[in-house]
């Protein structure tokens, strides 16, 4: 159950942040937003890892290959982050951007399917197809005047 709570409100801060960067921070340079929040994310993440390491004095950074991974791994977030960013200054509206995001959950899972060669089932299948209709209808509808 943790992990659901997670998600949600992982996905809430999320959409909080998307109407405040469509509201206010639309006419500033992607990287000019990157660089105002990732410093705010970068500080916080310091002080909660030294809370952690003081509470869990077992907590340990990764290395070696583990490492590699980590930063490869922020770079991805970096550009994802650059280009979602992008995406609003570059004057794509709140509906559409959010709602082609919607389509995360078909995107790992293709990726997953090259990796790993699992493949999704009828339920999940029927899920990716909606999403993409959901898609389509709001961007449709994002159009009209």
């Amino acid at each position: 159950m943790k992990n659901v709570a997670f998600a949600v409100l992982g996905m809430t801060c999320y959409a909080v942040g998307n109407v405040i960067l469509d509201m206010k921070f639309r006419n500033h340079n992607n990287l000019t937003v990157m660089v105002g929040y990732i410093s705010v994310v970068f500080l916080v993440a310091l002080v909660l890892r030294e809370v952690t390491k003081t509470a869990d004095p077992s907590f340990n950074f990764p290395t070696g290959w583990n490492l590699a991974i980590l930063i490869g791994m922020g770079l991805i977030f970096a550009a994802a982050d650059y280009f979602y960013i992008g995406a609003f200054t570059g004057g794509g509206s709140l509906l559409m951007i959010t709602s082609i995001i919607a389509l995360f959950p078909v995107a790992a899972s293709v990726i997953k399917f090259f990796i790993t060669r699992d493949v999704p089932n009828a339920w999940q299948i029927g899920g990716y197809v909606l999403g993409a209709i959901s898609v389509v209808l709001v961007a449709k509808g994002s159009a009209s005047p």
